[in-house]
């Protein structure tokens, strides 16, 4: 019982830098996602200013 009580300690004492690792691994996973999502973003809105800049001078 005293084994198990010290290892629930140990484990509670360490969470935070457990928590701490899980979000950088998420951060590292999804950070070039999210990258390429901006720029497909960026490209899209100059694509679409180019077009409404074309529909309202066309007129």
């Amino acid at each position: 019982v005293t084994d198990k009580f010290t290892e629930s300690l140990y484990v509670l004492a360490n969470e935070p830098s457990v928590a701490l690792f899980r979000l950088q691994e998420h951060v590292r996973r999804s950070l070039p996602e999210l990258a390429q999502h901006k720029v497909n973003m960026q490209s899209w809105e100059e694509q679409s200013q180019g077009a409404i800049y074309t529909v309202e001078y066309a007129c």
